[in-house]
C-alpha cells in the first residue's frame, strides 16, 4: 500500500498546448466562475452530446450538436481542475471523487447514447464502456498501490479521445460511414472505431495488470525478506 499522493502521469500529443491553454483560460475566467460551475458545465456537454446522437436517426445535422458537446465537456472536464489550482482552492479529496465518477458517469451515457443511435451497433458500444471501465479500475487501483495516476497510454488521454469522436462525428456526416458488410450485418465507421478503441481498452488493461502485479509481487517478497533479515 502506498499512502503517500499519487503522482499524476500526462504524456499526451496535446498535451503541452492544452495546458498553455487552460491556464491563460482559468485566469481570464471571472471571479464568479467557480470549478463546480465547470464540472456541471461538463456533464451539461454531455446530455447535449447523447441528446443529440439519439436525434441523430432524423438528420444528420444533430452531429454537429453533438460535437459542440464534446467541446463544452472539453472545457468543463479540463478547466475545473486548473482553474482551482490557479486560485489555490483545491479540493483533492471531494474533487477527486466527483471529477472521476463524473467521467466515469458520463462514459455510460456517451455509450448507451451511441448504442441507441443510428451509428453505432449497441453490443460495439458496450464494448467501450466495458473496456474504459476497467481501465479506470485499474488506474485507481494502480494509483492506491503504485503511487501513479496514469491517465495517458501511447500519447492518448482525454482530449484525444474527444477529438477522434469529432472527427468520427464529421466523417459521418459527409458519408454515410458503411464499410463492411458480414452475412447480413452492416459495420459503419463508427463500428469500426468502436471496436478499435475498445480492444485497446482491453488488451492495455490486460497487460498492465500482468506487468504490475509481477512488479508489486516482486516489491512484496522483497519487502518480506529485508522484514526476515531484521528480525
Amino acid at each position: 500500500m502506498n499512502d503517500k499522493k499519487a503522482e499524476r502521469v500526462i504524456d499526451t500529443f496535446t498535451g503541452p498546448l492544452e495546458r498553455k491553454i487552460l491556464c491563460k483560460l482559468a485566469n481570464a475566467l471571472p471571479e464568479k466562475v467557480l470549478p463546480d460551475h465547470l464540472t456541471v458545465l461538463a456533464f451539461v456537454g454531455t446530455l447535449i452530446s447523447a441528446a443529440a446522437y439519439l436525434l441523430s436517426a432524423q438528420s444528420r445535422y444533430w452531429l454537429f450538436l453533438a460535437s459542440f458537446g464534446f467541446v463544452l465537456n472539453w472545457f468543463g472536464d479540463s478547466l475545473d481542475g486548473t482553474l482551482a489550482r490557479v486560485r489555490h482552492i483545491e479540493r483533492e479529496r471531494y474533487g477527486y471523487f466527483v471529477d472521476h465518477l463524473a467521467d466515469a458517469l458520463t462514459t455510460v451515457i456517451i455509450c448507451l447514447s451511441f448504442g441507441l443511435s443510428p451509428l453505432m451497433r449497441f453490443d460495439i458500444a458496450m464494448m467501450i464502456a466495458i473496456g474504459y471501465l476497467l481501465m479506470n479500475v485499474y488506474v485507481h487501483v494502480s494509483a492506491y498501490t503504485q503511487g501513479e495516476f496514469r491517465i495517458s497510454y501511447m500519447k492518448f488521454g482525454p482530449t484525444e479521445i474527444r477529438l477522434a469522436i469529432i472527427l468520427f462525428n464529421t466523417v459521418m456526416f459527409f458519408w454515410d460511414g458503411q464499410v463492411l458488410e458480414y452475412r447480413g450485418n452492416h459495420l459503419t465507421i463508427m463500428d469500426l472505431g468502436g471496436l478499435v478503441f475498445s480492444l485497446a481498452f482491453v488488451v492495455i488493461f490486460i497487460v498492465s495488470f500482468i506487468k504490475t502485479a509481477l512488479k508489486l509481487d516482486k516489491l512484496d517478497r522483497a519487502k518480506k525478506r529485508d522484514e526476515c533479515k531484521q528480525e
